[in-house]
């Protein structure tokens, strides 16, 4: 698993912040707490955040699917 730590992603969802700050919060907002839950740009994001883990996917890469999956689902975020 990269080290690299992420760029301190805020996300606003149900007129809550959350701040998220790795692939694993990632994964845990869009199983738990996201408006979307079909379509690629979604997927390829759940994909990545996942296969962080195994050193598979980056963290890097992994946030550029996560903001491409807020991007597609119209969630606001922000870099804090």
């Amino acid at each position: 698993m990269s080290t690299s730590a992420w760029l301190l992603l805020v996300v606003e969802r149900n007129q809550v912040r959350h701040i998220i700050a790795s692939a694993d919060e990632a994964l845990d907002m869009l199983f738990k707490n996201w408006p979307v839950t079909s379509g690629s740009a979604f997927f390829m994001a759940m994909e990545a955040c996942a296969d962080t883990v195994e050193g598979i996917v980056t963290e890097g890469e992994a946030q550029s699917a996560f903001l491409a999956a807020a991007f597609d689902a119209r969630v606001v975020v922000r870099i804090a």
